[in-house]
C-alpha cells in the first residue's frame, strides 16, 4: 500500500536530481534562445547545425557509464582502492573516446558541414570546431554524475549543474554580442568545463574525483597506458 512517509523520503532524495536535470536542460538550450534574440534566425540555424552534429555521439558515454558502473559499485565492496581505480579507468575511457572524436572533427569540420548541410551552412564550421570539444567535459559530467548518485551527493550534482547554467547565461550575454555563434560555443564549452571538471575542486567531498579527472585529461598519460 502507498505510504506517505515513503513518498516523502523518495521526494527528499530525488528533488536535487530533478532540479539538476532542469539545470542541464537550461544550459544545453538557453544559448539557442539567446542567439535567436540577439542575432536572428539565420545564426540560430548555423549554431543548431553545429550543436546537432556535436551531440550526435553523446549516447556513447551514457551507454558506457550505464554498462560499467555496476562493476564499479561492486568494487567498492572490495575496497576504496579498487573502487577508485575502476572509476579512473571509466574517466580515461570516456575522455579518450571524446578526444578521438573531437580531434578529427576539428580539422574536418568544413567538409562535414558541406557534405551534410551544403555550402549554405559553412558558417557553422567554426562553431562545430569549438563545440565538439565540449564532449570531453560532458563525458566526465555523465560518468561522474553516476558517482555522485552512488555516493548520495545529489545536492552537489544540483549545485554544479546550476553553476554551469548560470555561467553559460552570463557568458552568452557578453560573448554572443561580441563574437556571434562562436562566442556562444565558447560559453557552452566553458560552462561544461566548470560543471564537468572544475567544480569538483571546490568541495572536499569531490576533490578526489577532481584529481581522477585531471589524470584522465592528461592525454599523454593515457597514450602511455
Amino acid at each position: 500500500s502507498f505510504r506517505i512517509q515513503t513518498a516523502i523520503s523518495l521526494l527528499k532524495d530525488s528533488w536535487p536530481l530533478i532540479l539538476s536535470g532542469v539545470a542541464i536542460t537550461i544550459y544545453m538550450r538557453i544559448d539557442q534562445v539567446m542567439i535567436q534574440n540577439m542575432l536572428g534566425s539565420k545564426e540560430v540555424g548555423y549554431y543548431a547545425a553545429a550543436v546537432k552534429l556535436s551531440e550526435a555521439w553523446y549516447f556513447i558515454p551514457m551507454a558506457i557509464t550505464s554498462s560499467l558502473f555496476p562493476a564499479i559499485i561492486n568494487a567498492k565492496k572490495k575496497g576504496e582502492a579498487l573502487y577508485y581505480s575502476r572509476l579512473q579507468r571509466l574517466y580515461d575511457l570516456v575522455v579518450w573516446i571524446a578526444v578521438a572524436i573531437a580531434l578529427p572533427t576539428t580539422f574536418l569540420a568544413p567538409w562535414i558541414i558541406k557534405i551534410l548541410y551544403g555550402n549554405a551552412y559553412l558558417p557553422a564550421a567554426n562553431a562545430l570546431r569549438i563545440y565538439i570539444w565540449a564532449g570531453v567535459f560532458i563525458s566526465l559530467l555523465v560518468s561522474s554524475g553516476s558517482w555522485l548518485v552512488n555516493e548520495n551527493f545529489t545536492k552537489i550534482a544540483l549545485y554544479r549543474n546550476a553553476s554551469g547554467s548560470i555561467v553559460n547565461i552570463l557568458l552568452n550575454i557578453y560573448l554572443i554580442k561580441g563574437y556571434g555563434i562562436e562566442g556562444a560555443t565558447f560559453a557552452t564549452l566553458i560552462s561544461y568545463f566548470i560543471a564537468g571538471y572544475l567544480f569538483d575542486l571546490f568541495s572536499l567531498k569531490t576533490r578526489h574525483t577532481f584529481w581522477l579527472k585531471t589524470k584522465a585529461l592528461n592525454i599523454i598519460r593515457i597514450v602511455k597506458i
